[in-house]
């Protein structure tokens, strides 16, 4: 289709406004349409009206309500280099005084990481381990600088950046709110590992 060429408008051609535009007084509105509008505004007031009046009826009372916070550091033992299921792990009792909130997971530390993946074939667990240990190469032919504290080591600060050292979940009636096949994995980045310590803050009501 050719675009329709359009040239700029002369003073002359400019239309007077009172020959473009028809004003209506607002007397020769009719009575009707002024009333339908004044209906159609009052039916819209009573919906909003309505609309808040269920919203604070909906909103639970703040007496006893307020939210609460708890925190705990969790070591768990030195694990095997790999991928390990650590969900169930010292955390269940002090979830069940949330009806709904976050549990938060820090690792502290650079040379392991945490993530959320397959709770049932541990096969999931090698196979994610065998993945990570070829896309990051490690050895003499590795190209790290890094390498006072063995060849494992800046392999092990890389996957660790790969997962993160952290995650947010969420807690419904006393319990981690995961999908059926979910867990919360410690993969152990190292040849020679050591306890590693999560931090668990929980807050909810």
């Amino acid at each position: 289709m050719q675009a329709a060429l359009i040239s700029p408008l002369s003073s002359s051609t400019f239309i007077p406004i009172t020959d473009r535009v028809k004003f209506i007084g607002f007397n020769s509105i009719p009575k009707s349409t002024i009333k339908n509008h004044r209906q159609r505004r009052q039916q819209l007031q009573f919906s909003v009206n309505c609309r808040n009046i269920d919203m604070a009826a909906a909103a639970p009372s703040s007496v006893g309500t307020a939210p609460k916070w708890a925190q705990k550091t969790v070591t768990i033992p030195a694990q095997r280099r790999g991928c390990h299921l650590i969900t169930s792990r010292e955390i269940g009792q002090d979830l069940s005084g949330f009806k709904c909130g976050l549990a938060h997971f820090f690792l502290q530390h650079t040379s392991a990481s945490l993530t959320v993946n397959e709770n049932y074939d541990s096969d999931v667990r090698d196979d994610t381990e065998t993945f990570l240990n070829k896309v990051v190469p490690e050895g003499r032919s590795a190209p790290w600088k890094h390498t006072m504290e063995g060849p494992d080591d800046m392999p092990a600060h890389i996957k660790s950046s790969m997962f993160g050292c952290s995650l947010t979940i969420p807690i419904t009636d006393g319990k981690l709110n995961m999908g059926t096949w979910q867990g919360i994995w410690l993969c152990e980045h190292r040849d020679a590992a050591t306890p590693r310590r999560v931090v668990i803050t929980l807050n909810g009501m």
